[in-house]
């Protein structure tokens, strides 16, 4: 099916888009933006839902204050996105939400980027409506949407199956001449004799055929699908055509019968002015991951900045990789050490009931 709605134009003049967003104005319930330690729970007639704009993004950056939220970065870009939705929820004027999502998989999936919520609105069923809000909006442009998937910290999460999982290590990289040290690191280890790979740059003509390619992903890829900072995607052209339209660092461990893969997202500055690398990192064997690893922070521009990396990767070596990068490169912790990220996918049908 050839998706071609733009929510950023086509979808502003639907009135069946639209209709999923009007709600009455909200009741006076407190004021926006103080937090509150009632248990009140908002109902889609207390909320507005909007679509976004660029004249929204003052307030959408109030959401953001977390050094990790590189997220922000992507706000401009994903409203000039084909079939994508950026959704605002409003409470008397002011945004205290936002939620994204995108049709990906052929037209089969939604794909579920983000739900963020005003830290003084948690745990009154915000990011609940605009999750409610977003499928609705994904099944007005495409009926076809048979799935929902999305990447998330929680194991359990009610409805889901989970596929897979990476574990994902906050690191600080020091503001040194990266260069230099990435040399240091893979002199070291050719002293000691490990076994290190000379990482292959990977041109968009080479990703179809290594990430299409039926023992990759069933060797390498997390539950057989691509992870690139937070979305998740099935190895299909038609997905590899957005990735590629993207700002991303291929990198491979070898072109034939590769044992470690790895996309990196350009640096993007987050709400305290850190440059943020986020590296997906795919396979199990430990060398190979560590020389793609080298490669992409290789391939970082000069920066002045000190530069956070959020590295993903198999479960199964992210103690060896801690060890490595804290230990060999002399990288810093991060607030938040580690963490797991599972991959979940539910049915549409099941999911519409529980929401």
């Amino acid at each position: 099916m050839g998706l071609s709605l733009s929510i950023c134009n086509r979808a502003m003049r639907s009135s069946a888009i639209h209709s999923y967003l009007r709600a009455p104005g909200g009741r006076p319930m407190g004021r926006p933006g103080v937090r509150s330690y009632t248990t009140i729970q908002y109902s889609e007639s207390d909320l507005d839902f909007v679509l976004a704009t660029e004249k929204d993004f003052g307030q959408v950056e109030s959401l953001f204050n977390a050094e990790t939220d590189y997220m922000l970065s992507s706000y401009h870009s994903w409203l000039r996105e084909r079939n994508r939705v950026v959704i605002l929820s409003k409470r008397q004027g002011q945004v205290i939400g936002l939620g994204s999502a995108h049709i990906v998989d052929d037209g089969h999936t939604a794909l579920i980027e983000l739900v963020k919520v005003a830290a003084s609105e948690w745990g009154k069923g915000v990011g609940r409506l605009l999750h409610k809000k977003c499928i609705k909006l994904m099944r007005a442009m495409s009926p076809e949407v048979q799935k929902q998937s999305f990447v998330t910290a929680l194991k359990i999460y009610r409805g889901y199956r989970v596929l897979s999982k990476q574990s994902r290590s906050f690191l600080r990289v020091p503001s040194i001449n990266v260069p230099t040290l990435i040399s240091e690191v893979i002199s070291n280890m050719k002293k000691r004799g490990d076994e290190y790979y000379e990482p292959i740059p990977l041109q968009p003509d080479d990703v179809p055929s290594i990430f299409l390619n039926r023992t990759v992903i069933d060797t390498l890829l997390p539950g057989g699908r691509i992870i690139q900072r937070g979305s998740v995607f099935k190895p299909l052209e038609s997905n590899l055509d957005i990735l590629l339209s993207r700002d991303i660092v291929w990198r491979a461990d070898r072109k034939g019968n590769p044992q470690a893969l790895s996309l990196g997202s350009a640096p993007n500055r987050g709400p305290m002015g850190n440059r943020i690398f986020v590296i997906d990192v795919f396979g199990d064997d430990l060398s190979a991951v560590k020389s793609v690893f080298l490669s992409q922070l290789q391939s970082l521009p000069p920066l002045q900045d000190n530069v956070i990396c959020l590295l993903s990767v198999n479960p199964s070596l992210s103690p060896q990789m801690w060890e490595f990068c804290i230990n060999e490169m002399g990288l810093e912790k991060g607030k938040t050490h580690l963490m797991n990220r599972y991959i979940a996918e539910g049915d549409m049908s099941v999911i519409m009931a529980k929401l």
